[in-house]
């Protein structure tokens, strides 16, 4: 038989410019959708940029497709978009990927730190760019032996977190995206990591708690340490940061707002999302189209200056926060989603639907609802409200501009992925 459990990916979403990886034609996805050409690997983790979509499979082979006007994706120089996935060329295994606006960036099993996409303002690491776009992967030599266990990118900042806790960020300052605060009252670029001494630091002081996670937002950043204590720090002008003011943070501030310690921070063009030690999800920043989840009828229009509690979920594991849509991902592997549902013309090549809370619809929702089917093909699905179908469990959630993504674990039968 042709039955196996596997670990698939499902995209959903806009499909303009390639960059749900389903082929042609560009057609938005309303329901979550197996990317066929992947089925047969085992897939491992899966980043959205900002019209891009990287994944990394477990025996560390890299695949991207969407836009690829910046040389996002690391191959296929010439073509303006790749509408199905196609191999990076690395010399060795991936361990992790992030997919920032314009970029991206790989972590390898020999530690090494590659980049490639948009280069002009020094969001690749690499010095001083000979040229605005660079289409191949190139190694960020800085960071040979640093030790780099995670990385994270924003539209035009990269982050680099090493073993021993230090972090470290380069590309555009600008709302003091890379924490580093002024020089001379001037918020500059830095063309190769440096790091973030605001930041906890065991190796000068082993008394202090160590960083264990980063994430970027678009223009933001952030940091969890093991003491379970986040830090922000960049554009925060729509109370996007929890700090409780409106304002952008030059260097890295600590939350005092968020309770009982922090498993994991996700943040948004203009709202963020955190999952607190007791597994609850918390919210804040301002409440476009219904991404904090708290309701139409108490905060449409508003904003968050402190974190608040998204009702009607279950304990969280994760959570992913989009331009101005939200995905959480409860600890039995359901998916939620709330905020935007449509697009705007975000797209260059193609196909301008949304989709993104994978709901069967465009509309906007105000409170999470639970996403209960996936498609295997254009007619085919499995269903969690129907017992006869296969059923599935996620393991994590992406959220780019207005597309989404998920590893998916399910019993597939490999003939469901055609119709017929």
């Amino acid at each position: 038989m042709s039955k196996a459990l596997h670990r698939v990916l499902v995209t959903f979403g806009t499909a303009a410019d390639g960059r749900l990886g389903l082929g042609f034609p560009l057609a938005s996805q309303l329901i979550p959708r197996i990317v066929p050409t992947l089925a047969g690997y085992s897939v491992k983790q899966v980043s959205c940029g900002g019209a891009h979509t990287a994944v990394v499979t477990d025996d560390g082979t890299l695949f991207t497709f969407g836009i690829n006007e910046w040389g996002q994706l690391g191959h296929s120089n010439r073509d303006k978009f790749v509408a199905a996935p196609i191999e990076v060329g690395l010399p060795d295994p991936v361990k992790a990927v992030a997919a920032g606006g314009h970029h991206t960036l790989a972590l390898t099993t020999a530690g090494e730190v590659w980049s490639w996409g948009m280069a002009g303002e020094g969001q690749l690491g690499l010095g001083q760019p000979q040229e605005m776009r660079q289409v191949e992967p190139r190694l960020i030599k800085t960071l040979q032996g640093a030790g780099v266990v995670a990385l994270a990118a924003g539209d035009h900042h990269s982050l680099a977190l090493t073993s021993c806790g230090q972090v470290f960020s380069w590309g555009r300052g600008e709302h003091g995206a890379l924490g580093h605060g002024t020089v001379h009252g001037y918020v500059g670029v830095e063309l190769t990591p440096k790091r973030i001494r605001a930041l906890p630091d065991p190796v000068t002081h082993g008394s202090q708690p160590r960083i264990t996670s980063i994430t970027a937002g678009p223009f933001n950043s952030g940091a969890v340490d093991s003491s379970g204590a986040a830090y922000v720090w960049g554009h925060g002008n729509g109370y996007q940061l929890g700090t409780g003011r409106a304002e952008h943070e030059l260097q890295p501030r600590r939350l005092s707002t968020l309770p009982g310690g922090v498993r994991s921070l996700s943040l948004g063009q203009n709202h963020s999302l955190a999952v607190v030690g007791d597994g609850c999800l918390v919210a804040f920043g301002t409440d476009d189209s219904g991404s904090l989840g708290a309701g139409a009828a108490s905060l449409q229009q508003r904003a968050a200056r402190q974190p608040i509690r998204v009702a009607g979920l279950p304990l969280a594991r994760a959570a992913a926060a989009g331009w101005r849509h939200s995905l959480a991902l409860s600890e039995d592997g359901r998916i939620f989603a709330w905020g935007w549902s449509g697009a705007a013309g975000m797209g260059v090549y193609a196909d301008y639907g949304g989709g993104q809370l994978g709901l069967g619809d465009d509309e906007d929702r105000w409170v999470p609802e639970q996403l209960m089917r996936i498609h295997t093909s254009k007619h085919r699905f499995y269903d969690l409200r129907m017992s006869y179908l296969k059923p599935w469990r996620a393991l994590q959630v992406a959220a780019g501009r207005n597309h989404s993504a998920a590893v998916v674990e399910t019993e597939l039968d490999v003939r469901d992925l055609v119709d017929g």
